[in-house]
């Protein structure tokens, strides 16, 4: 019988690793109330690049107090994603190879209008064998 490869979840991962990385709260979801500075990593699809390595599609979204506090905070994660996640081992998972799908866009929350900016990374990290 052959080994079953589970695949970790990718926005727990990245936002735990995130964590220790950038001055602000991090989270896969967005809390209610709020907080003036905050940064969400959601997995927004993504294919099995083979059979021990998922590669998540992830959308990241930076907000801050005022546009350039947002586009600061979103630079700080997406230089900590870009360049130090890739060869970091997360929960048992290896992180392969970070690729920018889309850099940083200035892109309001519709709700709010409060400062924020958005960007897309895709990530190959590895499974677990079980």
């Amino acid at each position: 019988m052959s080994d079953v490869v589970l695949f970790g979840d990718a926005e727990r991962l990245l936002a735990d690793w995130l964590r220790g990385e950038i001055d602000a709260p991090v989270s896969n979801r967005v809390p209610n109330p709020r907080p003036p500075r905050l940064v969400t990593v959601r997995r927004h699809g993504g294919p099995r690049a083979h059979t021990v390595v998922d590669a998540p599609q992830i959308g990241v979204e930076a907000w801050g107090e005022t546009d350039a506090d947002a586009h600061d905070l979103a630079q700080a994660a997406r230089s900590a994603l870009l360049y130090r996640l890739p060869g970091q081992v997360i929960d048992g998972h290896t992180v392969y190879r970070v690729t920018e799908i889309g850099g940083p866009g200035n892109l309001p929350d519709p709700v709010s209008g409060q400062p924020r900016y958005v960007f897309e990374l895709q990530i190959l990290i590895r499974g677990k064998s079980v």
